[in-house]
């Protein structure tokens, strides 16, 4: 399989914003390879290839895996991100855009699953305000719902998933 767009994780968590001071950059692209959930990661000059796993068979595993995979914000639409798990949380990065400086900065961090609400939340970077503010996201038939900041300053976007009908949402709820 040729790889679709390499993500460098070295680039998008650098060591002084891992919240493990012993996780290497190296180390972290080598767990997301593991898990399966990029078709290739760079390190340094070093490229791991990896197949991605089907979205079906993620989100069997575990309900919380249902966003991980490749996305398009509504409001972006010249941007792909893709969400996959890292230390026990979930990550989102850059990996198309046509602005070439965007490819690899982290846009969604500290993503965690909440099932009694069957949401999601975390924090995703506001490029207008130029800082993280608090998100929620919720699934939908299309894609899911994301609600970023609070209050007056909240925006909600529609996000597609991408990559086929394979992962066109089986076991959604609302």
């Amino acid at each position: 399989m040729t790889p679709r767009s390499p993500l460098c994780l070295s680039a998008m968590f650098p060591p002084a914003t891992m919240s493990r001071p012993s996780a290497t950059p190296r180390a972290v692209a080598l767990l997301a390879v593991a898990v399966g959930v990029c078709a290739a990661v760079r390190c340094g000059s070093a490229t791991v290839a990896a197949e991605p796993v089907p979205a079906a068979d993620q989100q069997a595993a575990n309900p919380a895996d249902m966003i991980v995979g490749d996305w398009r914000p509504s409001d972006m639409p010249d941007v792909d991100i893709r969400i996959f798990p890292a230390n026990g949380k979930y990550v989102g990065g850059v990996v198309k855009s046509a602005n070439p400086a965007m490819v690899n900065t982290e846009m969604l961090r500290e993503i965690e699953y909440v099932p009694a609400s069957r949401t999601w939340k975390g924090e995703i970077f506001a490029i207008k305000r130029g800082m993280f503010v608090p998100m929620t996201i919720r699934l939908t038939s299309g894609g899911f719902e994301m609600v970023a900041g609070s209050g007056i300053l909240s925006k909600t976007i529609e996000w597609v998933r991408l990559g086929g009908a394979a992962s066109s949402g089986a076991g959604q709820s609302r």
